[in-house]
């Protein structure tokens, strides 16, 4: 008789310490679905939706002849989300890592951001050619990934779990 309550009680603290687990798990979700809710999260968005289709479109020589327009459109795309974002940085100053200069920080935004819009409006120009070569274009589109790297490493802060 006892070994049926012993074997009751380890089963309800499984399923409470479960309930418990998935219930802070879903807190945390929620905690990150508040980041894409701010101006520049809207728009990060929208850059991951066509760096998604960039790099489909280029992983392989077929794919980019066929999808060569959509590559276009969505460098494009991503030229004008790097100009919406550039003013979009006073919430993200803070976080830059080893800069304390403000002034220093903002000319960083600034630099990165111009370099993400001269990149990415290389790559729909590079695209639109009717010469262009998938090579071309992956190496390209490297290079405006390059630049998301680069400011993701300085102003973007993870969190601490």
């Amino acid at each position: 008789m006892n070994r049926k309550w012993i074997g009751f009680a380890v089963v309800a603290t499984l399923v409470a310490a479960s309930g418990l687990a998935s219930g802070l798990s879903r807190a945390q979700d929620q905690e990150k679905h508040k980041e894409t809710e701010t101006p520049l999260g809207k728009i990060m968005e929208k850059v991951q939706k066509h760096n998604i289709a960039i790099t489909k479109a280029t992983r392989n020589a077929a794919s980019f002849k066929k999808n060569q327009k959509e590559v276009e459109k969505s460098a494009a795309e991503l030229a004008k989300l790097a100009k919406d974002g550039k003013p979009l940085k006073e919430a993200y100053l803070k976080n830059a890592k080893e800069e304390t200069d403000p002034k220093k920080r903002q000319e960083k935004w600034d630099e990165i951001m111009d370099a993400f819009a001269k990149t990415s409006k290389d790559l729909a120009v590079a695209a639109a050619k009717d010469g262009a070569t998938q090579k071309q274009a992956k190496d390209l589109f490297q290079t405006v990934k390059k630049t998301c790297s680069d400011c993701h490493t300085v102003f973007r802060v993870e969190s601490e779990f």
